[in-house]
């Protein structure tokens, strides 16, 4: 089961500030003894380590960063008189964790992980601040009446891969992954970032082999670190490169994979499966998608304080948690986000990478028969596409609103307006490929909390671990591409573990076909959902746009049918929390 918490730290003296106990404890949540300000409740104790003075303290999982990361177990002197308890954690630790530090004259430090693995909420009151792991959670203690903010609603339906501090619940935020929020006094609570992407992307100097190397064991040294708490683990193998890396690094290990099949050749990955599975040893099961497991009026993500799921997510739920109970597993692992991580790209972004960067001019023109061998390309495209992003303006990643099924009103007035976050405000002389590469690292945050935390079951993606990611921000990303093949570094690293056929293969299934029948079978349903929701109701559909998808083919539409779903899924977490 994940880790849960709930923190307060009272802001003045009056100790005015209450949560209600019995709900706590009904969730099987215990108090831990704390000093000062601080009141902490957790439902793994085991997970929470304190220094001596209680100073310091870490929820969550640690490890030591080397090739074999070790388990930390207890906080020793360096933690108790380190001055800086984020600096010390971010440069020789790793790991799932949300650290509290109290600092001089009375303040306090909050510092999430760079991975964000653990969730951390806030909720401010004037005689408290406010700490939790799941929204459910701060529900059940009374701290949250759910009520939307529908400015942060539409913006989320905009961007919705677009991660934020902010969620779609009033008075609700959350520390982003790798900040630091510092509470002193009554009324002083400010985040600031401790890590930032940035801080990786120098090139790391290795040879070739060093590097293939040194990817290969990052890889199989966090995942099996993050695999040692776990009795019996289930893996998510598609049959793809990413799934296919985390199974080799757990080969030897007490895993059970889970291969899901849908219907058409392109939801049929069994052959791919199988043959990793037989590689490295692990046990393969293989089950379908069922319709039967998808309710449309219920939301994938009603256990999150942002509506970012989708109705086929509940029959990816359902098969897992039932092969769960059926092996015994305790952790559900995936290789979600490994596109991103192992930077997949089919752009000409890099060509510009190498053209700017101090002694590869002259060997850019590899790069671009790299591109074009990639992408099928031809010289001449390549090169004024990538001459596009020579300019120092040019440099940023501007990221897109999807303005599908939006409303026109919603999509004039905050359409074009730049996205906000840190991690795309690119410093001066940034590469404009590695801009790209670092917002992709942000579309797979909404879905890494997975399962809702009192789940008996919890999600684990360690390719967003934090060695990985630092890793592989300092692979330039041409390197990547190298040999006209997307993700060269990561096929390359697991070539002496993997079958060939996997890291050598193009192509990649998905359950795109099952998503169709979903619309297909409950077309009416979601149809009327979406035309008669508070989405319509509150101009921010385009009831137009929604009616002429429903009366056409969905299959000459592309994957519009994802975006319905997503909405309807939104539409059906805004009905719960209305209600």
């Amino acid at each position: 089961m994940a880790l849960r918490f709930l923190a307060m730290i009272e802001r003045g003296k009056g100790g005015h500030a209450a949560v209600a106990l019995a709900p706590l404890a009904a969730l099987g949540l215990k108090p831990v003894p704390m000093s000062g300000r601080l009141t902490l409740w957790t439902s793994e104790t085991a997970q929470v380590m304190k220094t001596a003075s209680g100073r310091a303290l870490v929820l969550g999982r640690l490890f030591t960063r080397s090739d074999r990361p070790q388990r930390v177990v207890a906080l020793g002197p360096a933690f108790e008189q380190h001055e800086d308890l984020p600096t010390l954690l971010t440069d020789r630790f790793w790991g799932q964790y949300v650290a509290i530090s109290r600092c001089a004259l009375g303040s306090t430090q909050i510092y999430r992980d760079p991975s964000g693995a653990l969730p951390c909420y806030v909720r401010e009151t004037a005689d408290a601040i406010f700490l939790f792991s799941d929204f459910d959670l701060a529900v059940a203690a009374g701290l949250v009446v759910p009520t939307i903010d529908w400015h942060a609603m539409a913006a989320s339906l905009l961007r919705p891969a677009l991660r934020s501090a902010t969620t779609v619940l009033c008075d609700i935020y959350e520390i982003p992954q790798g900040w630091v929020l510092g509470v002193g006094g009554a009324q002083y609570a400010a985040l600031r970032q401790q890590w930032s992407p940035w801080h990786y992307v120098r090139p790391n100097g290795l040879r070739r082999c060093d590097l293939r190397e040194a990817l290969q064991a990052a890889v199989v040294g966090t995942v099996r670190a993050l695999a040692s708490p776990f009795s019996q683990i289930q893996l998510c193998l598609s049959g793809g490169l990413d799934s296919s890396i985390v199974a080799a690094a757990l080969a030897g290990t007490n895993t059970t994979c889970l291969n899901l099949i849908s219907s058409g050749p392109e939801g049929d990955e069994r052959g791919f499966a199988s043959m990793v599975a037989n590689h490295t040893g692990l046990k393969l099961v293989e089950r379908s998608y069922s319709l039967d497991d998808v309710t449309i009026g219920r939301s994938s993500a009603l256990h999150l304080p942002r509506p970012v799921g989708s109705p086929g997510r509940q029959a990816f739920d359902a098969v897992n948690l039932q092969l769960a109970r059926e092996v015994a597993a305790d952790a559900v692992f995936s290789g979600n986000g490994g596109d991103n991580i192992f930077c997949f790209t089919q752009s000409a972004t890099s060509i510009a990478d190498r053209l700017k960067s101090r002694g590869q001019r002259m060997k850019a023109w590899r790069t671009v028969a790299d591109v074009c061998e990639l992408t099928g390309c031809s010289v001449w495209q390549a090169m004024s596409r990538a001459l596009l992003k020579l300019p120092r303006s040019a440099a940023a990643y501007s990221w897109a609103s999807d303005l599908r099924f939006i409303h026109p009103d919603l999509a004039a007035s905050l359409g074009s307006a730049a996205a906000e976050h840190s991690w795309l405000d690119a410093p001066v002389g940034a590469l404009p490929g590695r801009a790209a590469h670092i917002a992709a690292l942000l579309r797979p945050q909404n879905f890494s909390e997975g399962f809702p935390r009192a789940d008996p079951i919890e999600l684990v993606t360690p390719l967003l671990a934090q060695p990985i990611l630092e890793l592989c921000l300092s692979i330039q990303t041409w390197q990547w591409i190298e040999g006209g093949r997307d993700r060269a570094v990561a096929r390359d690293a697991f070539a002496n573990l993997l079958p060939a056929a996997i890291t050598g293969r193009r192509t990649k299934g998905g359950p795109g076909a099952f998503y169709r029948q979903i619309v297909d079978r409950y077309r009416v349903a979601i149809r009327e959902q979406l035309l008669e929701g508070e989405l319509s109701s509150r101009k921010l559909i385009d009831r137009t746009a929604i009616e002429a998808f429903f009366q056409n083919p969905i299959d000459a539409q592309g994957d519009s049918y994802v975006r319905v779903l997503t909405l309807s899924d939104a539409e059906s977490w805004i009905r719960a929390r209305l209600n």
